[in-house]
C-alpha cells in the first residue's frame, strides 16, 4: 500500500486555522522574540526562502542588514525584561532615571548613564547590575571643561567618570522618563509597598544623610535635591499622605536653583523609615549607621571625631576616584574605559595602600574590596 507524501508547504499551512493566525505567529517570533528568518524556518521545518516569501505575501517588513547585524551581535549578552521577576528592578531603574541618570536608546538597546566623582555611585550601579543579572556597567573617564559648583562641594572638579549600564530594548516599556510625577502617583496608588524602595534609590542618587550638632546633641536630616519643583511636591505629598512622614521643603537655592526636600532625624517615624532603607550605596550605609547610633546623643568628642573620620574617608575616596579618571585619560582611547568592578577595586586598593585604616568603617572597606 502506497502512502501519499504531503508536501511541506501543505503541512506548514495546516498548522494554522487561518492566515491571520499564521501572521500573528510570525509577528510574535520575529518582532517580539527577535528570532531571525533562518531560526523561524528551522522551527517550522521549511526553507528560509519560504519564510522570506511569506513575509512579502503578508506585508511584514524584514530587518535591514544593519539592524540584523546589530541584533546578532547583542544576542546572548542582554536578557529581556521579565515582568514576573523584574518588578522591583523596574522601580529601581525608574528611580535612577528620575534623578541622576539619563536614558538613551542606542543600537536596539537602552543605555542608562550618568557622570559622577563618587565611588559610592559606581558601587550602587555595580551592585544593582549584579543583583539582577544585568551586564557589568562600563566606566569612562572624562575631562569636564565647563563645570558649575556642585551642590555639596565648594570646589568644582575637572575630572569625573561616565557610568553606562546597557540593557535590552524590552526594558524601554517600563522606563517612564517623560512623566515621573505620573509614575510616582501610580506607584503610590497601586503598589504602595514599593514606595520605600523607590525613595531609597532616589536618596542614594540625589540625596544626603547629614549629621550636625544642635544644643549640645547630635541631630541631622535626610534630604533630597532637585530642580524639578512639581516632582519635589509630588514626593512630599506622598511621603506625608501615604507614609505619614513629616516632610518639608526649602525654596530653590540661589546658587544652583535646587529645591531641598528634607525630613529631620529627630522624629521617630523618620528614624524607623531610615532603619528600613536597604541601601546599596556604601557612603549612605555608613551615614545611616552613624545616624541610628548617635542621633539624640550628647555631642561627645569621640562621637564628633568618628563622624569626622567617616566624612573624611568619603572625601578621600572621591579624590582617588577623580585622580584615577585623570590618569586614565592619558591612556590610548581604546584602553581608557574600565568595568565598574575593576574600578572599584583600583580605588579601594589605592586607598588601603596610602592611608592607614583606622576608620570606624575599616571592615566595610575591606569587605568592599573582597566582594
Amino acid at each position: 500500500m502506497m502512502v501519499k507524501k504531503v508536501p511541506k508547504k501543505t503541512m506548514f499551512f495546516k498548522r494554522f486555522s487561518d492566515i491571520d493566525e499564521l501572521q500573528q505567529k510570525l509577528i510574535e517570533l520575529y518582532y517580539v522574540q527577535k528570532l531571525s528568518q533562518t531560526e523561524i524556518a528551522s522551527i517550522f521545518d521549511v526553507c528560509q526562502s519560504r519564510i522570506s516569501q511569506l513575509f512579502k505575501e503578508l506585508g511584514l517588513v524584514a530587518r535591514n542588514m544593519s539592524d540584523a547585524v546589530s541584533l546578532a551581535k547583542s544576542k546572548g549578552k542582554y536578557r529581556a525584561f521579565d515582568p514576573s521577576r523584574d518588578e522591583r528592578l523596574a522601580v529601581e531603574l525608574n528611580a535612577l532615571i528620575h534623578t541622576d541618570f539619563d536614558k538613551e536608546i542606542w543600537r536596539r538597546k537602552i543605555r542608562i548613564r550618568t557622570s559622577t566623582t563618587h565611588l559610592g555611585m559606581i558601587i550602587l550601579l555595580d551592585r544593582l547590575a549584579k543583583n539582577n543579572d544585568l551586564p557589568t556597567p562600563k566606566c569612562e573617564p572624562r575631562r569636564v571643561y565647563k563645570v558649575e559648583k556642585p551642590l555639596r562641594f565648594k570646589k568644582a572638579l575637572d575630572y569625573d567618570w561616565t557610568l553606562k549600564l546597557v540593557v535590552e530594548e524590552s526594558f524601554n516599556e517600563i522606563l517612564e522618563d517623560h512623566d515621573k510625577n505620573g509614575y510616582v502617583d501610580r506607584l503610590s496608588r497601586t503598589r504602595e509597598e514599593l514606595l520605600p524602595l523607590y525613595f531609597t534609590r532616589i536618596i542614594e542618587c540625589d540625596g544626603t544623610i547629614t549629621l550636625t550638632t544642635k544644643r549640645g546633641k547630635i541631630t541631622g536630616k535626610i534630604a533630597i535635591y532637585s530642580k524639578d519643583y512639581p516632582y519635589i511636591l509630588s514626593i512630599e505629598r506622598i511621603l506625608c499622605e501615604n507614609l505619614r512622614l513629616p516632610a518639608n521643603h526649602f525654596s530653590p537655592d540661589k546658587r544652583n536653583k535646587c529645591i531641598q526636600l528634607y525630613m529631620r532625624l529627630t522624629n521617630q517615624k523618620v528614624m524607623s523609615f531610615l532603619e528600613e532603607m536597604d541601601f546599596l550605596h556604601p557612603e549612605k550605609m555608613w551615614m545611616k549607621e552613624l545616624a541610628l547610633k548617635y542621633v539624640g546623643e550628647h555631642a561627645r568628642p569621640d562621637i564628633i571625631e568618628e563622624v569626622t573620620i567617616v566624612k573624611g574617608t568619603i572625601k578621600l575616596l572621591r579624590d582617588i576616584t577623580v585622580q584615577l579618571a585623570k590618569e586614565r585619560l592619558f591612556l590610548p582611547k581604546g584602553r581608557r574605559s574600565i568595568q565598574s568592578s575593576e574600578l572599584i577595586k583600583l580605588v579601594l586598593q589605592r586607598y588601603i595602600d596610602n592611608h592607614p585604616i583606622n576608620s570606624p568603617i575599616a571592615e566595610g572597606l575591606q569587605g568592599l574590596l573582597e566582594s
